[in-house]
């Protein structure tokens, strides 16, 4: 073992140190692209550590100063105390990872775990493209300026992942978007076609978005489209494989058609406006007896909303930060319809969402998440309402069944990693304790919070976990497995 870790080493070094000897990097950046002057005043500095080979820093593996990747595939699980940069080529953090200063992509992917650690400012370019070329001692990178446009396709060559809940069955998509590099503002076109299964037919999205920076985005879109406000609790993926595998279906559903215009900001902003005026029609769905593995097969209802027709305004923010230890994601608004305006219905709702992950005490973490949703005025419609309850939430409380116009949800995860039970590339199990607690409820209702302690063995993607409610005089408890995707609860 000792003897590969040393191979190991003397082959990272070759790799990093080697290129460096005698070769000299030159950079043309267009003075009106920031993320540009900041890869020139990077390589200005000088002192840094370069790889053009795909490679693998392993989590032992350390690289004091910067890191410049070009035109490969890294995968970090180690520790790297400068910037990267990385141009052309892919960039992987895996859990575990820590980046002391910042990180800038250039012209390739970014793919990170919510585990890895970055100390410094994020910036992510994928569309940009650049050409290196490559001589004894000289290596030059260009920006290539005269590109009409770009086409990305989105999933697998353009096939999205299908999904599959109680209303629709089965969804298969197809979706592409195209952007224009040559202009300043690099206006994209994106297009989404889906098929429902059920009821075999054809839905769709259109979007046209402009980006005026790296950090603002505005256009138009219009759809047909299968809507849910419980999105926040299960991301596509998870929910699908829940609900074929043991028939949980933690959303309900309403179909809509809607045009909207917006102002809002990028993935990879810090802070970004929200702004958005939309018109939407909505009209019920039903759910339906659909196969699933190892439950019953009968259909979970999906409840029924006021058909008709809203025109709104949502004003708010969003705030996103990363640091060395600290992953936080905020966002207020508040959403205002008036039928003398147009549409069916008069209201104001305002919703509080803040998702925090950072140290705990020693190597453990702490996770806590927290949504406020509700009426200022006025009543809101049924397809405003949004609900918790189940697996996902409150594992004693039946499937989605707190639900209002109200809701209130929040939990608190602590989490130890267990080295020693480490299981190759799934990394260490980690023992957690959680506290919960929840209430949706509605206008002249009382709320009524439930409470939920939970304990149990998170392993990469896969929970197992005990839960009761310790306001039981009985304290039954439930025992559960689940499956959490970054990004779920």
């Amino acid at each position: 073992m000792r003897l590969s870790r040393l191979l190991f080493g003397v082959a990272l070094l070759c790799t990093v140190v080697g290129p460096l000897r005698g070769q000299e990097i030159r950079f043309d950046p267009r003075h009106d692209w920031p993320a540009e002057r900041r890869f020139e005043a990077f390589l200005n500095a000088g002192g840094y550590a370069l790889l053009q080979a795909d490679t693998v820093l392993r989590s032992e593996d350390r690289i004091e100063g910067n890191l410049l990747v070009l035109e490969a595939d890294v995968r970090i699980e180690g520790q790297v105390t400068g910037d990267v940069v990385a141009v052309g080529g892919d960039l992987f953090l895996r859990p575990g990872a820590r980046i002391g200063g910042g990180v800038l992509v250039l012209g390739g992917g970014f793919y990170a775990s919510r585990r890895a650690e970055i100390g410094g400012e994020l910036t992510y370019r994928p569309n940009d493209i650049y050409a290196v070329r490559r001589r004894e001692s000289i290596i030059r990178i260009h920006p290539i300026r005269e590109i009409p446009e770009t086409l990305t396709l989105h999933g697998l060559s353009g096939i999205t992942f299908p999904s599959y809940q109680r209303v629709d069955g089965w969804t298969f998509g197809l979706g592409a978007t195209v952007r224009n590099l040559a202009w300043g503002w690099q206006p994209s076109l994106e297009g989404r076609l889906r098929l429902k299964t059920d009821r075999g037919r054809l839905e769709g999205t259109v979007r046209q978005a402009w980006y005026p920076s790296g950090g603002i985005q505005f256009g138009a879109e219009a759809e047909r489209v299968t809507r849910t406000n419980e999105g926040w609790v299960r991301g596509d993926v998870a929910n699908t494989l829940s609900f074929l595998l043991a028939g949980d279906d933690f959303r309900n559903y309403y179909e809509a058609d809607r045009v909207a215009v917006f102002l809002r900001g990028t993935e990879t902003a810090r802070w970004g406006p929200i702004l958005q005026v939309e018109w939407e029609k909505a009209r019920d769905l039903e759910a339906s007896d659909r196969f699933v593995l190892f439950a019953a097969d009968e259909a979970q209802p999906n409840p029924a909303i006021d058909d008709g027709e809203t025109l709104s305004a949502r004003l708010g923010t969003q705030v996103r930060r990363r640091t060395s230890s600290v992953s936080f994601l905020a966002s207020a608004s508040v959403e205002i319809a008036d039928s003398t305006v147009g549409g069916d219905f008069s209201y104001v709702m305002g919703e509080l969402r803040a998702d925090w992950e950072g140290p705990g005490l020693a190597a453990h973490e702490l996770e806590a998440f927290l949504m406020i949703r509700g009426d200022l005025s006025g009543m809101p419609p049924r397809q405003r309402w949004t609900a918790v309850g189940g697996r996902a939430t409150l594992p004693t409380v039946p499937l989605l069944s707190e639900r209002g116009s109200r809701l209130v949800f929040g939990q608190l995860t602590y989490l130890v990693p267990l080295e020693s039970l480490r299981v190759g590339v799934l990394g260490a199990p980690r023992w957690f304790l959680r506290a919960a607690a929840g209430a949706g409820w509605s206008d002249g209702a009382q709320a009524g919070f439930e409470t939920n302690l939970v304990t149990g063995i998170r392993l990469s993607i896969l929970e197992v976990a005990i839960a009761v409610d310790p306001s039981e005089s009985d304290l039954d408890a439930v025992v559960y497995g689940i499956m959490r995707f970054p990004g779920d609860l």
